[in-house]
């Protein structure tokens, strides 16, 4: 069996079945940081992110300061899906030696630019020479209140799903990138790009998140909605039912959709790295909840309910008719290209 056939999911379930706890993992692999007891009053978080040029970027679309933005960003998320606090990082490098120094100081810009809007300390890392491409790799650390730490397990039959923000800005931003000469409307194309260059980590809503016992699950929407809800059932051990008519789809992405005769569905379960935060509620404090998050300038938006164990997961359109929600999210070893 070759990887490809084997898929990110079960490899990772094949590493990581016979991986040890050890003495302070609170959590460890299967969820999007791993909680660990290092004797503070506080539990510690820890993640960490890999890039590779031509399949998670390509440098014909970003620049080296978004690049060096975005590679922290994708991180900051994993922290604030757990409700943490982000606090240290440390940077790989691995780079041709043939680019620029400006270039590379250009990268560290974005990475310094992301680090100082969260409060995160860069310490240290490594570089390297590659003799092809540009990988970077950025591992996180972040704190959380103990008993306050989100889980993608947790949720309950009759919690109700919500999630921040809008979704599918940064695959159909990804898609105009590929896809150029679409006569697309310039605000359109700046608003969608701008989404796929520069994720916005909502670690002050995983706060707000975490400070709520009626929060019962989290997940960060980085693999497509369908992905993320797919986790957090089989987590939770719940079915889902997906409102269709409710998804806060980003107008631009109904503009592009439109224009081209794609569906905007697809980008928004699918497409991924969207970076919103995905989480169910007791519905009895759905409304407290929401109304903490506006109050700091999030938007949320309520998608669909946790179903009993064994009910499967749908998507339920308007008009009744319902199909199963199948996660075909991003997958890396089953994506050619970028």
């Amino acid at each position: 069996m070759r990887l490809a056939e084997l898929g990110e999911a079960g490899l990772l379930a094949r590493l990581t079945r016979a991986l040890p706890g050890g003495s302070g993992v609170i959590c460890g692999p299967g969820d999007d940081a791993a909680v660990l007891d290092l004797g503070g009053p506080e539990a510690v978080l820890f993640t960490t992110d890999t890039l590779v040029e031509e399949v998670h970027f390509s440098r014909a679309y970003i620049s080296f300061r978004d690049l060096g933005y975005k590679s922290l960003a994708v991180s900051l998320s994993d922290i604030a899906a757990m409700g943490g606090r982000p606090t240290h990082a440390v940077v790989s490098l691995a780079v041709p030696a043939g680019i620029a120094v400006a270039d590379i100081e250009e990268l560290y810009a974005g990475l310094d630019e992301a680090a100082g809007g969260h409060g995160v300390s860069l310490v240290g890392g490594d570089t390297v020479r590659h003799p092809y491409g540009i990988v970077i790799t950025v591992a996180l650390l972040g704190l959380a209140e103990r008993g306050r730490v989100l889980y993608r397990g947790g949720a309950a039959p009759g919690d109700l799903f919500c999630v921040t923000g809008d979704l599918g800005a940064s695959a159909a931003g990804l898609f105009l990138f590929q896809n150029p000469g679409l006569g697309c409307p310039p605000e359109v194309e700046r608003r969608l790009k701008a989404a796929h260059r520069r994720p916005k980590p909502r670690v002050a809503a995983g706060h707000i998140l975490a400070a709520s016992d009626a929060v019962t699950a989290a997940e960060d929407v980085s693999d497509g909605l369908a992905a993320s809800l797919a986790h957090v059932c089989a987590a939770s051990g719940v079915g889902c039912r997906l409102r269709a008519e409710l998804l806060p789809i980003c107008a631009e992405v109904l503009a592009l959709g439109r224009l081209t005769g794609k569906d905007p569905l697809e980008w928004v379960l699918s497409g991924g790295e969207d970076y919103e935060l995905l989480y169910a509620v007791r519905p009895a404090a759905a409304g407290e909840v929401e109304g903490r998050l506006v109050a700091a300038g999030e938007t949320v938006t309520w998608i669909g309910e946790a179903l009993e164990p064994g009910a499967g997961l749908w998507i339920e359109h308007a008009d009744g008719t319902r199909r199963p929600l199948v996660p075909a999210g991003y997958d890396a070893f089953r994506v050619n290209g970028v």
